[in-house]
């Protein structure tokens, strides 16, 4: 696996879905001056009408990598930032909400239990993007955030007659420390069936495994800046579970995989995660571009076993930020902070 030519990127990554003419997107944090929330675009129209969901009145922005999951019975999931709660006002910040297809109207929601502690933490659930896969019996969705737990929530009712009673919430795994920049899940999680029928669910875990967590059977040393996190979904006592199964080589803030072929594309970002000094002082982005934790590294690893197969090393000396690989036509591709996009083959080394 050799690196190709290197081209100028011109775009920063944007996440949209074509679902039946209709183009959804989200948006956070009142980037360029618009409000957060969901957007629908109908192509089917020539006027192109556009639908909106606001999130809340004040923050609660998505900005999970992947945007908004589709389901099969026409809706979908979001999961939602820090801001005001009020359920009977519409204001649903760390939540994951169901939507209504085109029209994007309030479906059911999934509230954690714990959520008024996650907000004043500044724990968001917005940085994440549920998956949406079948198992068994049920349409699943998983979902996570900063607080670094995992949620399967059954997607007919995300959090049952309450709202705030998931099918399953997973022990801490990460962001023991309670740090609201460098730890906890980001960005999105990542599902795989196996030849087998099982069913996989992986991780971009950033910063160490918390002490209390469940011992994962294979684990390929310690990762104190993040790691690839892989667990099996599994029925126990009538409902589905997380089973850790492996537990990747350390990796620096890792983006979103992707699994191909019965392997685990994962990105070690090498970013400068930090948002404050050591004296509570706000960084600006030249500083924390000035000093990266590393730069960008792909790892291609055993979907099943988490056994590393290739890493790029030094080849690219940038760091990725708030990106992913891409995988197509038998080659990876990785963008870089520094304007640069590469490509890596899948064939012989």
């Amino acid at each position: 696996m050799q690196p190709a030519q290197f081209y100028p990127s011109f775009a920063k990554p944007w996440s949209m879905q074509l679902i039946d003419d209709v183009i959804y997107t989200t948006t956070s944090q009142g980037c360029n001056g618009v409000k957060s929330g969901v957007y629908a675009m109908n192509l089917a129209d020539p006027n192109h009408p556009v639908s909106y969901f606001q999130s809340s009145s004040a923050g609660a922005g998505i900005w999970g990598r992947a945007g908004a999951a589709a389901t099969s019975d026409g809706a979908l999931l979001v999961e939602t930032g820090d801001g005001p709660y009020d359920a009977n006002g519409g204001k649903l910040s760390d939540t994951i909400i169901k939507l209504s297809l085109k029209d994007l109207k309030l479906v059911d929601y999934y509230t954690p239990a714990n959520r008024a502690w996650i907000t004043r933490k500044d724990l968001d659930m917005g940085n994440m993007s549920p998956v949406v896969f079948k198992f068994k019996n049920w349409e699943l969705a998983a979902a996570s955030g900063k607080e670094g737990v995992i949620f399967l929530v059954d997607v007919k009712s995300p959090g049952g007659p309450d709202h705030r009673t998931p099918l399953f919430r997973s022990p801490l795994y990460a962001n023991e420390d309670v740090d609201f920049a460098g730890h906890g899940f980001w960005g999105a999680l990542s599902t795989w069936e196996d030849p087998s029928g099982a069913r996989w669910l992986y991780g971009p875990a950033w910063g160490p495994l918390a002490s209390t967590a469940p011992k994962f059977p294979i684990q390929y040393g310690e990762a104190p800046d993040g790691s690839v996190m892989a667990f099996k979904v599994e029925v126990k006592e009538g409902k589905p579970v997380l089973t850790p199964a492996w537990m990747s080589r350390n990796m620096s803030y890792p983006e979103p995989l992707v699994i191909a072929n019965g392997m685990v594309f994962a990105l070690s970002s090498g970013e400068n995660v930090k948002q404050v000094d050591s004296g509570g002082r706000l960084l600006t982005s030249k500083e924390r571009i000035d000093t990266p934790a590393g730069n960008a590294t792909l790892y291609v690893l055993d979907a099943a076993t988490g056994k590393e197969l290739f890493s790029s090393g030094a080849t690219m000396p940038g760091f990725s930020h708030f990106s992913a690989p891409v995988v197509s036509g038998g080659r990876v591709y990785v963008v870089t902070y520094d304007n640069m996009v590469y490509a890596y083959g899948l064939g012989a080394s």
